[in-house]
């Protein structure tokens, strides 16, 4: 007697076929993101123009080894304010004509109400350090809407804080640079909020947003927060690319409306 296949074994076989199928291509997928070719990574000399991955890891390094001990109360606290409002010093004595640069050092002071973890809770602090540039055209105005890039310097307790933050304020400074020694002006202002306290219930972000005189001028922000913890190629191009664009089309969109 012939060994014949039922319909329902059919059905089986023809469902374990397309699992095979789609886990091949699953396979296929996984593999080639694994061992995906990035472009390679510009080093300490690359030119002005250009993002170079190199500078923005030295950065990190001075932060998190030379520096570290980034908590709040701790003197490595207010080194790291120095070393970020020297580099943005150093970069304002490079720009062109037509471009203004604004650098601040702001102690912000404040109190607020909120829910953690069901419960209410109020928070009251005082003598947080900002540090904060604003690039823009000389033909702006001062209540001009604005671009705001927020990362903060101050770390977890018990960590150099190379990701976080230290990859946050080195993305930002190498992008601030970029920006300056490329010559490109921006048609709406960019602020970058370098802030001290954001372990803290982000002290130093609810300081700026509520005290400070551009606070008003914000109309679209990017975060930046603990990036490089993925892997080498996600520290070095995903991240950064996707951040460059997000922030040109903000100011393209800034400049449209």
């Amino acid at each position: 007697m012939a060994w014949r296949l039922s319909r329902g074994d059919i059905a089986g076989f023809r469902i374990l076929f397309s699992l095979g199928i789609l886990y091949g291509l699953i396979s296929v997928l996984v593999y080639s993101i694994i061992h995906m070719k990035f472009i390679t990574p510009l080093g300490m000399e690359a030119p002005l123009d250009r993002f170079s991955e190199g500078r923005a890891v030295e950065h990190v390094r001075v932060l998190s080894k030379d520096i570290g001990g980034r908590q709040e109360g701790r003197q490595g606290l207010k080194q790291a304010a120095q070393y970020i409002k020297t580099q943005l010093e150093m970069m304002k004595e490079r720009a062109q004509p037509g471009i203004r640069i604004e650098i601040e050092e702001t102690i912000v002071n404040g109190s607020f109400n909120m829910i953690f973890l069901r419960h209410g809770i109020s928070l009251a602090y005082r003598n947080h350090i900002n540090i904060i540039m604003r690039i823009s055209s000389v033909d702006s105005g001062e209540n001009d809407t604005a671009v705001l890039v927020n990362g903060h310097f101050d770390t977890p307790p018990g960590s150099p804080g190379a990701g976080d933050c230290g990859s946050c304020v080195a993305s930002m400074l190498e992008l601030a640079r970029l920006s300056i020694d490329s010559g490109w002006i921006p048609p709406r202002p960019v602020i970058f909020l370098f802030n001290g306290a954001e372990e803290l219930f982000m002290l130093g972000s609810h300081g700026f947003i509520t005290t400070h005189r551009w606070n008003e001028t914000v109309g679209a922000f990017i975060d930046i927060e603990a990036s490089g913890t993925g892997g080498f190629g996600r520290c070095l191009h995903s991240y950064y690319c996707g951040m460059f664009i997000t922030c040109f089309l903000l100011l393209q969109s800034c400049k449209e409306g």
